[in-house]
């Protein structure tokens, strides 16, 4: 989730360490974090074994979760390609974000610079400054490798090899299990480039607790230049969040591992400034405040968020995600799945895990109709999508309309089944169907469901995600026995529900 809120909050399968330490067809990388210049990275890497004449190299253009275009190779720089004796091979730069290397198959190093990054959360927004790219100073370290490594387009899914050289204190905080080469030299492996920058990594002098949650063990990294031992704080708040996450998905974890990474460095600014992106095993947060108090709270709702991203995109996706193209991205049109049902399935889980109380739950219902009334609701959601990338003013309705359509599917789903169907139901459902290694068709999706569930589920896609109908939200709650008011965007409980609206209620909400 790339957000831009109120509050500016602004998203591994282990590798298979076998294949990557033996195989010749591999990227073999080395990557400076230690000794800088102006400001730069120094990178150099050696190509997978090959025949070909010449190859395209790719730094991304856009990475999943963001949904406008980050030109991650305009921070790359003095690109030059070597063969076993030390002489160049012609490389050409195509555009931002590509380079034609000739004669590839005797290319032994290619090796270039990259700008630092970021250097404080208190600057504009603009360029490199996101959750999804690269920060480096002397005491710490946020890297996203999307910023640093590329792949040729001829040679794709293939195992990598990252040499990492850091300060001999500094710890590798992230999904992926980085192991000690050397006193200044670790090395990580992935079993394909999408896992790589799917993996996230804060390098600093570490501050860690390990939670463990059924068979899943979640790290929480935490990084601020004065405080130390906080970590331990922030995890106490998430275990409580995730336990009950691991119970409202039916009380196992579709993941062994998971890591929290999280920046925080102090402001004189008022309130504070957030920027967050989740990752299929990981989730990286930026904060800037001018204390910490705000931190445990801010974190245990976003967290919330995203770590039910290990549901959509991670086990249950398109194939627009399962094989996405770094350089010229298709959008899906299922951004109702993979933002607006995990939001709603965010509001819903506390007051079905008896978290808070029906009044807390009306709230943040309230909130998000307030949020919807401030966006164009007359758009197709399917449409909106796909197009993204240029809807960047609409994009945030995927989590105030997209979670309310999922509260309205929730109750169509209870009403259709005498309670014992619900959108937790389909969730499962459809990840039992589209595991790991799977993907749905984009067009065939809400067939899908319709015949997994009921056919009057596809009439609910039809008006309301790939129509644009209003959100049929008073309705829905009625048969639940809420009141909502559509002059106020109030909600409330009916003061005299009948027994059917009392049983539903019951079986969407616990209560």
């Amino acid at each position: 989730m790339k957000t831009l809120a109120k509050l500016f909050f602004v998203i591994i399968i282990f590798p298979n360490i076998i294949i990557a330490q033996t195989s010749k067809k591999k990227y073999e990388y080395n990557i400076d974090l230690l000794h800088m210049s102006d400001n730069e990275v120094s990178v150099s890497f050696t190509p997978p074994r090959n025949n070909l004449k010449q190859g395209k190299f790719i730094i991304p253009k856009l990475v999943p979760g963001f949904y406008q275009a980050m030109d991650f190779g305009q921070y790359i720089s003095n690109f030059t390609a070597t063969d076993k004796n030390g002489k160049k091979i012609a490389a050409e730069r195509l555009d931002k974000n590509s380079w034609l290397v000739e004669d590839l198959k005797h290319v032994s190093k290619i090796s270039y610079q990259v700008a630092g990054g970021w250097n404080s959360l208190k600057q504009d927004t603009q360029g490199a400054k996101s959750p999804g790219s690269m920060f480096k100073k002397d005491s710490v370290s946020v890297i996203n490798y999307n910023s640093l490594v590329g792949y040729f387009e001829e040679i794709k899914d293939v195992p990598y090899q990252i040499n990492v050289t850091k300060n001999k204190d500094f710890y590798a905080s992230s999904a992926l299990d980085y192991k000690k080469k050397n006193e200044n030299t670790d090395i990580v492996w992935a079993k394909d480039y999408q896992e790589l920058v799917d993996s996230p990594v804060l390098y600093c002098v570490p501050d860690t607790t390990w939670i463990k949650i059924g068979h899943t063990e979640v790290l929480v990294s935490f990084y601020d230049k004065k405080e130390r031992h906080y970590s331990q704080k922030i995890a106490r708040e998430l275990e409580t969040i995730l336990k009950n996450q691991q119970a409202y998905l039916g009380g196992t974890l579709p993941v062994n591992k998971y890591a929290f990474l999280i920046y925080y460095e102090s402001s004189n600014e008022r309130g504070y400034m957030g920027d967050g992106l989740e990752h299929s095993k990981s989730t990286i947060c930026l904060y800037s405040a001018g204390n910490m108090n705000f931190l445990p709270d801010a974190l245990s709702r976003v967290a919330s968020h995203e770590f039910f991203h290990i549901i959509t995109p991670l086990n249950i996706h398109s194939e627009e995600i399962q094989h996405y193209d770094f350089l010229n991205p298709v959008m899906s049109k299922h951004l109702w799945l993979y933002e607006g049902m995990t939001e709603y399935a965010t509001i819903h889980m506390p007051i079905k895990q008896k978290m808070i109380s029906l009044d807390d739950f009306e709230k943040s219902l309230e909130e998000k109709i307030k949020g919807m009334k401030e966006f164009d609701n007359k758009l197709s959601f399917t449409d909106l999508s796909k197009n993204a990338m240029e809807r960047q003013d609409q994009y945030m309705n995927f989590y105030q309309k997209g979670a309310l359509l999922g509260l309205c599917l929730d109750i169509r789903l209870r009403e259709l089944s005498d309670g014992k169907i619900g959108t937790q139901n389909l969730m499962q459902m459809l990840m039992k169907k589209y595991g790991k290694g799977k993907y749905f068709n984009d067009d065939e999706l809400f067939d899908e469901i319709a015949k997994m569930t009921y056919p009057e589920i596809r009439t609910f896609f039809k008006d309301f995600i790939e129509g644009t109908q209003p959100v049929p939200l008073k309705e829905s709650l009625t048969k639940a026995g809420f009141n909502y008011d559509e002059s106020t965007g109030k909600v409330s409980l009916l003061p005299n529900p009948d027994s059917k609206q009392l049983a539903l209620r019951k079986a969407w909400l616990g209560q």
